[in-house]
């Protein structure tokens, strides 16, 4: 059995076989992102990686938000991830993207047109040749505490559905109570133990993700018309930590991600 019949057979079984044309449509594979501390030096130039520093096209000017430089986050290159297209959903496979986000304190607690300003964040996307790029260093003032670890990454298919804390269980698909409580269980019980590595663990587990569904920390909900970009989490091999063990998330517009346009891509964090 594959793993999507195998997702539907849970809700079946759990008596919910009433939506199983919405699950089916439902379901979506995401690119897992395994992170290890490695040396900037053993990371080749356009491999994907977090944190460290980004490789760039020489004229390509270092982010800023107001007077903050931004920290660098992640580049992914997406000839290095899992094919993962479906028939109903093509996610793009060629060139690199870069992740930058204004990480400061004092911004993101003191600045009031901080939070969902799609200008706190700088997405770029490049689709050149990779012996264009140039190892770039972080501006001076960019604080060290900033500059997180580099990590080499290992991309792992997993499969999502949207979490059972998310308010995207509610608005699309319209369960009753007595279903939500079905679609729960499900996926506590069942799906989280099979398919999501790390679920369970006593322990803070980093669950880095491109595509597919995020994992909430409060439950927040996009809206319809966006997809989650990438999803990053605090662990120690980066020396990421976005408010007590919180996580940050990119999410672009459905046309602008088939467009592979990235300037309205807005950034969500979301602490425990």
């Amino acid at each position: 059995m594959d793993a999507k019949a195998d997702i539907l057979s849970m809700f079946q079984e759990a008596g919910l076989e009433d939506y199983s044309e919405t699950f089916q449509r439902m379901i979506k594979p995401s690119i897992r992102l395994i992170t290890e501390r490695e040396s900037e030096k053993k990371i080749a130039i356009g491999q994907t990686k977090l944190g460290g520093q980004p490789d760039l096209p020489a004229n390509i000017e270092w982010p800023y938000w107001k007077e903050y430089p931004m920290s660098f986050i992640a580049q992914i290159n997406l000839q290095e991830m899992p094919n993962i297209q479906t028939d109903n959903d093509i996610h793009p496979t060629r060139g690199i993207i870069y992740f930058f986000y204004t990480a400061y304190p004092e911004a993101m607690y003191e600045e009031v047109d901080f939070d969902n300003n799609p200008e706190t964040s700088k997405v770029l996307f490049y689709d050149g040749e990779i012996n264009n790029l140039v190892r770039t260093q972080p501006p001076k003032e960019l604080s060290k505490e900033l500059q997180f670890n580099s990590t080499r990454v290992t991309p792992r298919l997993e499969w999502t559905i949207p979490d059972s804390d998310s308010f995207e269980v509610y608005e699309v698909l319209g369960l009753s109570k007595n279903d939500e409580e079905k679609y729960w269980r499900v996926f506590q019980e069942n799906f989280s133990n099979k398919y999501i590595e790390g679920y369970t663990s006593e322990f803070h587990v980093g669950m880095n993700r491109l595509f597919g569904y995020h994992d909430p920390v409060q439950g927040e909900y996009k809206g319809e018309g966006w997809r989650l970009l990438l999803q990053i989490d605090s662990e120690d091999s980066t020396n990421m930590d976005w408010d007590d063990t919180g996580r940050v998330y990119f999410w672009i517009k459905d046309f602008d991600l088939k467009n592979l346009q990235f300037d309205g891509v807005t950034t969500i964090r979301e602490g425990a």
